[in-house]
């Protein structure tokens, strides 16, 4: 197939190129490098409280079974539920200083939601959310406290071959082991203070689950010690990792519009394209092909360095992440041919992207929060399963990149789960795609040579 055997004509040239081949793969390890140098010391700012819905819908654990564990567990009350200490604690708990001592400064203020006040004053969790008037939302289901019993006698199986309730001295009635009551926690992931939020309650939820794993039968405890919470535990570098992302891979509209632009302006090989048999959509089909090998290799280095050398931990499925990213291409490249049918330099090609790009980066979320110009209200389901306002910026297919990758990456969403998102990138970028090649072989195919 000729468009195949173009693409593989230019990479043959590019490894011929070992100076060009090895720009290119180092351009990314720098950026990621840049990035990380500048924004990993940097923590979230000041201490700041955040208000934090919570939803309790825990049932508790039997009361046979509370009153046994009250017999040897002195410091633990247990009759409202697991869900209800933990509630009260996230109430006490402060920022720390520089040297670990809290301070005076909550980090959270509870505002809490039940189904009778939901009923009578018409409220919801969700739309409050969406309203921003809450941060997050953290929901407790009915079977928590069971679920806590069964990760604790599940850990005790761990460390010592037995559960508690098989133990010769447990005199009391049998424990839960197989109750699955996961908190959930919802917010709008477009929202820089719920990215904070969400960061904070995983790395409660973490010093609690290794506490529970740390659980010993003979003078143990279940009690909530949660772990210490300073702002130096954070940065910025882990909150716009997939802004970085986008940035990386809008710079390829411009690599691709010069590398056009330079084929068309000094290397003359459209002059023998046109003298030739090869049709200019094969040509271009050709080219399209070779940006997205060289995008693979590109982001693949941009998206695995961070997590090998910068310690970014992402939270959700890799590969789900690099295919949003690669489909972004899409977008890229067809801004790239729109770039080469306008310019004739390779230079000035180059530069206008660069300048063209910023602009978009940031437009599209992608390092900050962006002010909020609303077109239509609550009109793009979210993978929480909230709606968010169409803003201004969502014209531009790389705001709901930064999205769905902030989902997926940061969140666990699956890429089912952020499908509002993935169709708004798609759907204008392949039109940008077919306008783009269009466009450039009007431009470069036509009129005299």
């Amino acid at each position: 197939m000729l468009p195949l055997e173009i693409a593989k004509r230019f990479g043959k040239e590019l490894i011929r190129m070992k100076i060009s081949l090895a720009v290119l793969l180092a351009l990314p390890a720098f950026m990621a490098f840049m990035f990380w140098f500048a924004f990993n010391t940097t923590g979230l700012g000041t201490a700041e409280t955040y208000i934090l819905g919570v939803v309790n819908d825990d049932e508790g654990i039997a009361d046979d079974l509370a009153e046994y564990f009250q017999g040897f567990l002195s410091n633990q009350t247990l009759n409202n539920g697991f869900a209800f200490d933990f509630i009260q604690t996230l109430r006490s708990i402060n920022y720390t200083n520089e040297e670990g001592v809290p301070g005076n400064i909550p980090i959270f203020s509870i505002e809490e939601y039940n189904n009778t006040e939901i009923a009578l004053n018409n409220t919801d969790p969700k739309s409050d959310v969406e309203s921003r008037e809450v941060d997050a939302v953290l929901y407790f289901p009915e079977n928590y406290s069971n679920t806590t019993l069964s990760a604790v006698n599940n850990a005790n199986f761990i460390q010592t071959g037995m559960y508690l309730d098989d133990n010769p001295s447990w005199f009391g009635p049998p424990i839960p082991r197989t109750d699955n009551g996961e908190l959930t926690i919802i917010g709008d992931e477009g929202y820089t203070r719920y990215t904070i939020v969400k960061m904070i309650l995983d790395k409660i939820l973490t010093g609690f689950t290794e506490n529970v794993h740390n659980f010993q039968f003979s003078g143990g405890n279940i009690e909530y010690q949660i772990s210490s919470v300073a702002l130096k535990d954070y940065s910025i570098f882990d909150t716009i990792m997939p802004g970085i992302l986008v940035f990386g891979i809008l710079t390829q509209s411009g690599m691709l519009a010069a590398f056009l632009v330079n084929e068309f302006a000094e290397a003359k090989t459209i002059t023998r394209v046109r003298l030739s048999l090869i049709k200019p959509w094969e040509y271009i089909t050709g080219v399209t092909i070779y940006q997205f090998v060289i995008s693979f290799f590109q982001m693949g280095i941009l998206f695995i360095l961070p997590i090998l050398f910068f310690g970014f931990r992402p939270a959700g499925n890799l590969l789900e992440g690099f295919s949003v990213l690669l489909v972004t291409t899409i977008f890229t490249t067809g801004l790239g041919f729109v770039l080469a049918g306008i310019f004739t330099s390779p230079d000035t090609a180059g530069q206008s992207s660069g300048f063209l790009m910023t602009p978009i980066a940031f437009m599209s979320g992608a390092f900050m929060e962006i002010p909020t110009i609303t077109l239509f209200s609550n009109a793009i389901p979210t993978a929480a399963g909230i709606s968010r306002d169409f803003i201004l910026w969502d014209i531009i297919p790389t705001t709901h990149t930064v999205n769905a990758l902030r989902s997926i990456m940061l969140y666990e969403f699956t890429i089912a789960e952020v499908w509002a998102e993935i169709i708004l990138l798609i759907a204008p970028s392949i039109f940008l795609l077919a306008f783009g090649m269009i466009f450039y072989g009007k431009r470069r195919f036509t009129g005299d040579i």
